[in-house]
């Protein structure tokens, strides 16, 4: 008897976060599939169903995309799987009882799974020395690339070369490290994408005005898939100071292009840059510019040719297919 499996894809209504990309993009390859597959997307009637789980349709298996799904299946016949993306959300607590509490609710989600998936090994790890898990229960599944082949120019573009990065701009990407770094680098402008809402995009915005940069800085707010495509078909280099990632997709997307890469040498990033990849182990401007200026003077086609070949392992059809054998 075929098995009915449904995923909560609530998330895909937002096509712009990055749980919104993985649903829709793994959506594409499961709605080839030949198994019984259904997509949670609730009604706002349905969304109910956070509090009071017997209002989830009935299925024999239901996969949490997300470790903070709010859904939970009512039989304990279901079977449930869990993808853990990463722990940021418990790093962030500040209140020590909030945190106790988040991570009480995950242990319960970890204890009722069949099997516990994660983005990157550097996350399995995290959650196997902060809860109760048995490791063979436990499988990374990389996410996915999937760039657009069209590019556009956007509406800024640089008159130097110019160094490109995207994320939402908040504290944890840490992006306020590049103002001082293109202070001491007058020959390169550094454009950022990604949303501004939060109050340390305003505070970089004030520092990079009183430091005269405004011409040179680009913190260029959300741009289309055609606009990001264009910036990493014509960036210098891709850099992504962050603290905290899971995986950290734009770092390999910048691979697929063979754009030299410097990255913070922090989480998931060296697992997912590679060894081809340049690692900051400190911001210190200087130290960062030497390191910048080294990898560029003697960057070749060969070097390039390996980034492209090593984002060849982060694949939505391979990710797909692993989900489709654990649904089996």
């Amino acid at each position: 008897m075929t098995q009915k499996i449904l995923i909560d894809f609530e998330k895909i209504i937002d096509p712009f976060s990055g749980l919104g990309q993985v649903c829709a993009h793994l959506k594409i390859f499961f709605d080839k599939s030949p198994q019984d597959i259904h997509y949670w997307q609730p009604t706002k009637f349905q969304k109910l169903a956070r509090h009071f789980p017997f209002l989830l349709p009935k299925c024999d298996l239901f996969h949490a995309v997300h470790q903070d799904s709010p859904y939970y299946p009512w039989s304990a016949k279901t079977k449930y799987l869990l993808t853990i993306h990463d722990l940021n959300a418990l790093k962030e607590k500040t209140q020590f009882k909030k945190g106790e509490e988040y991570k009480k609710n995950l242990q319960k989600k970890i204890d009722r799974a069949f099997k516990v998936t994660f983005i990157s090994e550097f996350t399995r790890q995290e959650v196997l020395s902060e809860f109760k898990l048995d490791p063979k229960n436990t499988q990374v599944i990389y996410n996915g690339i999937s760039l657009t082949n069209i590019s556009e120019a956007p509406k800024i573009k640089p008159q130097l070369p110019f160094f490109f990065s995207v994320g939402t701009v908040l504290p944890k990407k840490n992006f306020h490290v590049l103002i001082d770094l293109l202070k001491i680098m007058p020959d390169f402008e550094m454009v950022i994408a990604g949303t501004t809402f939060h109050s340390y995009a305003q505070d970089m915005k004030q520092k990079i005005i009183e430091l005269g940069l405004e011409g040179r800085i680009h913190l260029v707010g959300t741009i289309s898939e055609r606009e990001k495509l264009w910036y990493y078909q014509n960036a210098k280099a891709f850099i992504f100071p962050s603290l905290l990632e899971g995986f950290g997709l734009p770092v390999a997307e910048a691979m697929s292009l063979g754009l030299p890469l410097f990255l913070s040498d922090k989480t998931s990033l060296p697992e997912i840059g590679g060894r081809d990849a340049c690692y900051f182990k400190h911001f210190e401007p200087e130290y960062m510019k030497k390191i910048i200026n080294d990898e560029l003077a003697t960057f070749s086609i060969e070097k390039k040719n390996q980034l492209i070949n090593r984002s060849q392992i982060f694949s939505w059809k391979k990710a797909a297919d692993e989900f489709l054998k654990l649904y089996e």
